[in-house]
Parts: C-alpha cells; sequence; structure tokens
C-alpha cells in the first residue's frame, strides 16, 4: 500500500506493505490497461471460462508471448542488453540520508528510509562513481542477482549512491524500476528491505522493496564496476 499526505509536491511519505519485490509502478498499471484494451471482445464463452479457471496455464502463454527467449517482446536490443549505459555521479558518503532525500525532490517518499535504518559509515569521503542498470530479463531472487553481478566483476550499489543516482539523473526512473541491494534494512517483522527508485504515474518515488521477493525481469539493478 502507498500511503502520501495532502501534498504530493512537497515531501509526500511512501510505505509498502511485505508482498512483492516488484512494485506496481506506473508503467505496469498503463501496461495492465494495455492488455484489456487489446483483448479480443468476441472470444467463445466457453473457452474464456477455460482459461479463467486455468490460471496457472494462461500465466505461462502470457509470459511466453511477452518475454519470448526470455527477453521482453518490443524492447530494442539496447534496452535489452544486461549492461546499460555508465552514469557518473560525484556521492559524499558522509551526507545523511535525510539531506539526500530532500535534494532528491521525490514527490513520494518511503518514511522508513531514516539515518536510523540505513546509517552513514563513511563520514567525510566523497568519491566520483560509475553506475550501471544491470537486469537480467527473467524472474530472479536477491541471491542470483548478487551472484551474477559479482561473476560479472560488479558489486550492488550502496544507498548513498543511489540517493545520488536519483538526484543527478531524475528521468530515468521513469522508465525503469531501480533497485539497490548494497545497503539492507531489517525491519523489526524481521523482513529485509533495500531502497529503489520508480515511478507512480508522473510522480518519482523513493521506495523500498522486500528482498525475500524474487524480482521480475523488467527490475534494473543498480550495480558499480569493483575495483581492480
Amino acid at each position: 500500500m502507498w500511503q502520501r499526505n495532502s501534498n504530493p509536491k512537497g515531501g509526500t511519505a511512501m510505505t509498502t506493505k511485505h508482498g512483492t519485490a516488484s512494485l506496481v509502478t506506473g508503467s505496469y498499471v498503463e501496461f495492465q490497461a494495455a492488455v484489456l484494451r487489446a483483448l479480443p471482445r468476441d472470444i467463445n464463452p466457453d473457452v474464456a471460462l477455460g482459461w479463467a479457471q486455468n490460471g496457472e496455464s494462461l500465466a505461462r502463454v502470457l509470459r511466453e508471448t511477452l518475454t519470448p527467449d526470455g527477453k521482453p517482446a518490443g524492447l530494442s536490443a539496447e534496452a535489452s542488453a544486461k549492461v546499460g549505459n555508465t552514469y557518473n555521479i560525484s556521492v559524499d558518503y558522509g551526507r545523511s540520508v535525510e539531506d539526500a532525500v530532500k535534494a532528491g525532490r521525490y514527490d513520494l517518499a518511503n518514511p522508513d528510509i531514516t539515518s536510523l535504518h540505513f546509517p552513514t559509515k563513511r563520514k567525510g569521503t566523497t568519491a566520483e562513481v560509475g553506475v550501471e542498470l544491470i537486469h537480467f530479463s527473467r524472474v530472479i531472487s536477491n541471491n542470483e542477482v548478487l551472484c551474477e553481478l559479482d561473476r560479472m566483476g560488479y558489486r550492488p550499489a550502496e544507498f548513498h549512491e543511489l540517493l545520488a543516482f536519483g538526484e543527478k539523473y531524475t528521468e530515468v526512473q521513469r522508465e525503469f524500476l531501480i533497485v539497490a541491494l548494497g545497503s539492507v534494512w531489517q525491519s523489526r517483522s524481521g523482513h529485509r528491505f533495500v531502497l529503489c527508485l520508480s515511478r507512480v504515474g508522473s510522480w518519482r518515488c523513493l521506495g523500498m522493496v522486500c528482498i525475500e521477493n524474487d524480482f521480475d525481469g523488467l527490475c534494473q539493478f543498480a550495480a558499480v564496476r569493483k575495483a581492480a
């Protein structure tokens, strides 16, 4: 569930319930609507009922149709590549989460993203960092992502790096759900969460996703190449 105050342009708060690591972003809602509009209206009622009663087969057919060969249909070769462009950012690792969130000018922000949950550990340290967005075009677990990034010579981006990315490249999150697995907060319930950038409609959102759930094939993972 999302929560916001009455002034969405002035520091609204966003929260997500434990459930799925794939946020229903504005783009996904638009996709759902497009699927409904495209459904043929002359399907035989018995056929429609058969699909309705066999959701597992319907889900398999939709996935095979929409993601042939494990890659989302309709995306360019560049968008389907595992490694995207490098986004150069200047990161102040001594900056508080609160200051970084404020600088990002998000329309919605999860109120649990605080210095208490994501403490600053490298005070006084600044660095120029290249962040790359990597995706795997398939449903994937947190551990699988970490193993794949390590194999490719990357580490997951930390919260300071994701917040600096969101501040500088404000429009990228309108295209993708961007997840940073490098900084983890464990809630009182025991569930573990990481930061993510997304959008709801035209709003830029800073939220969290639970890493105990699988990520879908459209998630982009912010990563930094490991030092030689």
